[in-house]
């Protein structure tokens, strides 16, 4: 018998399986899991494929999924189903995958930042209720994201072209980034195949040049962190938790470079910052192990 956990992600789909001792036995990678992105037909090809290979769903005692996009009704039903196809007469959770992220981040209370492609942020206090904040998307929410930053990016860079800012090492590192002129800006853009990952890889134009103490770059991290801040502070209050422990996460945040150091100084002002002790898939496995 074992227990596993996955994180499901929208590039990866990630899987830990543990034995009854609560010791890892071997962990896996997996396609794209975000149903509202791959369809129905893809996502179940995805759990056939993933149960297959745990070596048979009717040796798992218990089974912990977090994932973005759990909102689509449809994940919990086809889950349901694939799971008992395949045998499975365990315990099972579904949950978002804010909430793994922070049961790897920490044990006991406190408040987790994902600042990934999006950005959202949750967090648990002491008598075990919950709060979240952010995560409604790109086309309205996401502020402080690898998007926002991205698409802060591309907007400098046009204001710079007609005068309206000063922004001219920003503008040619965009340039040289599409391999064309300025010109080349709005037709990247608004082209049908540019998704907000590839506005999310502009990020990297501010955390290049940030480095180099490009202020135009600066700003747009300043203006990033302050948004993840926002984030804090309203689960925070919501959840009476001035103060507490804040973890980083997400491939903004745990990587070393400066959008990490100015969000780490902002956050400071509303509490202790710390790296996760643990990461998400390791958040999931463990919330299969505790379940009851």
């Amino acid at each position: 018998m074992f227990i596993a956990g996955i994180d499901g992600g929208g590039t990866h789909t990630r899987i830990e399986m543990r034995d009854m001792d609560n010791c890892l036995v071997r962990r896996g990678d997996f396609g794209p899991f975000n149903i509202n992105s791959i369809g129905e037909t893809a996502f179940r090809g995805l759990l056939r494929e993933v149960f297959a290979w745990c070596g048979g769903m009717e040796n798992c005692a218990r089974l912990c999924v977090g994932a973005a996009g759990i909102s689509n009704p449809k994940v919990g039903e086809i889950l349901g189903e694939e799971l008992a196809q395949a045998g499975f007469a365990g315990q099972w959770k579904l949950c978002g995958d804010q909430e793994i992220a922070l049961r790897g981040a920490m044990d006991g209370p406190g408040v987790v930042i994902i600042s990934g492609t999006g950005s959202i942020c949750f967090g648990k206090n002491a008598a075990g209720q919950t709060a979240r904040s952010g995560g409604f998307g790109h086309l309205i929410d996401d502020g402080g994201s690898g998007y926002a930053l991205g698409r802060d990016v591309l907007a400098c860079a046009v204001r710079s072209v007609d005068g309206r800012i000063q922004a001219p090492e920003l503008l040619q590192a965009v340039c040289d980034r599409l391999d064309s002129g300025p010109e080349g800006i709005v037709p990247f853009v608004y082209s049908p195949k540019t998704d907000k990952a590839a506005i999310a890889r502009y990020s990297y134009v501010a955390l290049d040049l940030a480095e180099r103490g490009d202020e135009a770059s600066l700003e747009i991290l300043r203006q990033g962190a302050g948004e993840l801040s926002e984030l804090v502070r309203a689960v925070q209050v919501r959840l009476n938790m001035p103060g507490c422990r804040i973890a980083m996460l997400g491939g903004l945040l745990t990587e070393e470079n400066a959008y990490r150091r100015v969000v780490a100084e902002v956050l400071s002002r509303l509490g202790t910052v710390t790296d996760a002790a643990h990461s998400a898939l390791w958040g999931a496995a463990q919330m299969a192990w505790e379940l009851n």
